[in-house]
């Protein structure tokens, strides 16, 4: 998904469309990104005299580890971005993040890789159970730790529990 400036500049005011299927390796050093199974990109870039505005719609099919179980899942992921790609900045500009100078050639892989990074999720399940118990430890909720716990009260705190209890008296 590269263009030069020249084959862009043959299309001035005019719309190029694009559909196509890429194929990223090493997408992230995230250990739970195990791969991309299915990535198609698609959209148009409008070319101007020396800006270039790309409208990217992308499909993938991301596989990763499920946070609870850690089995392999498949996640999908949507994404549509106006990225704008100009001659006229440089690398060292203070920029929109959707702005990305262009020097000789336009390519759209690192903008279509650095959008399903950032769309990623950092946690994705498949399991609507809620977690329930692991070794030496299970979830309850708040009344059956106040029942276990029979609301014992921290022996430094005694005194402020008493200053507390006398107060509700005064004011009843």
């Amino acid at each position: 998904m590269k263009w030069t400036l020249a084959q862009l500049r043959k299309f001035h005011d005019e719309v190029i469309k694009f559909d196509e299927s890429l194929e990223l390796e090493n997408l992230t050093d995230r250990k739970d990104i195990l791969s991309v199974e299915s990535l198609n990109v698609k959209g148009e870039i409008f070319v101007r005299s020396r800006q270039f505005n790309a409208q990217i719609y992308i499909d993938a099919i991301i596989n990763m580890l499920d946070s609870r179980t850690s089995e392999d899942i498949q996640v999908p992921l949507q994404i549509e971005s106006l990225e704008i790609f100009d001659e006229t900045v440089h690398e060292d500009d203070d920029l929109d993040e959707n702005v990305h100078p262009v020097i000789h050639t336009l390519d759209l892989e690192p903008v279509i890789r650095e959008l399903i990074i950032v769309n990623l999720p950092n946690a994705y399940t498949t399991s609507d159970e809620p977690l329930g118990s692991g070794k030496d430890w299970e979830v309850i909720d708040e009344d059956e730790f106040a029942h276990e716990s029979g609301e014992k009260t921290d022996p430094r705190l005694e005194k402020l529990k008493a200053l507390l209890d006398s107060d509700e008296e005064k004011e009843d």
